[in-house]
């Protein structure tokens, strides 16, 4: 099995709608993952992998959050971005696909939450066959800076919660250019997962910041 880490280097990750009772923080299913089909160390004992998945477009590792609300729990998983300019608009990309646990059938549907500045946008609802993956789909949106720092959010809303669904994430972008304009870096030679660039904000260079190495 391999283990990498329950939370993306440089992201917090809060349980939310949690049995702290019966299983405490360690519930949240939520992972870094070599792939969707990779098997990792579950926080409660045990093993978990997807049914199904192929890599992302954005390559090297993946995130990978489950939705049992009130059992494994929902988690949020967000990082606080500063030298925003207030009033100013910025784009926001990601890659996100649906898959479903091993062991578990039964058809899925999903979709993403994701908050900025006090506005949230929510990503089409993604449906899958028993055993299914809906493949890679990549969102973007734009939001409006309220301040010069600011947490962005992701939520992964799965259901019906007993079947299992998973959200998997990968190739998150946030700034004020296109993503399409910002050189790509070769996953190999980062290492990194999801791969947040700071377009301009308030820098004379576009930069791009490791979050998971």
């Amino acid at each position: 099995m391999t283990y990498l880490s329950t939370t993306p280097t440089g992201w917090s990750l809060t349980p939310i709608n949690q049995n702290n009772v019966q299983w405490g923080i360690a519930g949240t299913y939520s992972f870094v993952m070599t792939s969707p089909t990779a098997t990792v160390n579950a926080p409660i004992g045990g093993a978990f992998s997807m049914v199904a998945g192929t890599n992302s477009p954005d390559g090297g590792n993946l995130f990978a959050a489950t939705s049992q609300i009130g059992s494994s729990g929902q988690q949020q998983l967000s990082q606080t971005i500063t030298g925003l300019t207030v009033g100013n608009e910025y784009t926001l990309s990601f890659y996100e696909g649906l898959g479903q646990r091993s062991g578990y059938t039964g058809a899925t549907s999903g979709s993403w939450d994701v908050t900025f500045a006090g506005q949230t946008y929510t990503s089409p609802t993604v449906n899958t066959p028993s055993g299914g993956f809906s493949g890679w789909t990549q969102r973007s949106t734009k939001f409006v800076a309220g301040s010069a720092s600011e947490v962005l959010m992701f939520v992964f809303n799965g259901s019906p919660s007993g079947n299992y669904p998973v959200g998997v994430l990968d190739g998150v972008w946030f700034g004020e250019q296109s993503p399409a304009a910002v050189p790509e870096i070769d996953p190999a030679s980062c290492g990194s997962v999801l791969s947040l660039v700071l377009g301009a904000l308030g820098l004379a260079e576009r930069k791009r910041r490791r979050v998971i190495g």
